[in-house]
């Protein structure tokens, strides 16, 4: 039997609007330690905003608050459901290179996002 990305996800993810500020964003990430933000556009998700877009504008010299998350998010967002195999989104991430996967339920409503920390616990819970 294989298991499933839902017993490995990290439930109700902290989220953010697309139309925060790229200040909004990054403190959201330092207060709850996180590096991975699922951008929501009436309750959907519309994109995902990493720590490294952030840094990366910040280098840049862009005030951020100035930006809004939906102008530096990635729009190319990759969705499974709960009961997508981990075998499957783990050898995506691998060979896709992306940090994370949001996980939605048949509504499409975000329920979880899954990353690369995840990846690592989920391992050493298997591992035994």
């Amino acid at each position: 039997m294989s298991n499933s990305i839902q017993e490995f996800m990290t439930k109700s993810p902290h989220t953010i609007g697309d139309e925060q500020t790229l200040d909004v964003a990054k403190k959201e990430m330092q207060q709850f330690r996180i590096r991975h933000l699922p951008v929501l556009r009436g309750g959907m998700c519309v994109g995902i905003l990493s720590e490294r877009d952030v840094t990366l504008l910040q280098g840049d010299g862009e005030p951020l608050h100035t930006l809004q998350v939906k102008d530096v998010c990635s729009l190319d967002v990759y969705t499974v459901k709960g009961d997508t195999p981990l075998r499957d989104v783990v050898l995506h991430l691998a060979n896709s290179s992306i940090g994370s996967a949001i996980v939605i339920d048949d509504r499409e409503k975000v329920i979880g996002i899954f990353t690369l920390t995840d990846a690592c616990r989920a391992l050493a819970t298997l591992l035994g």
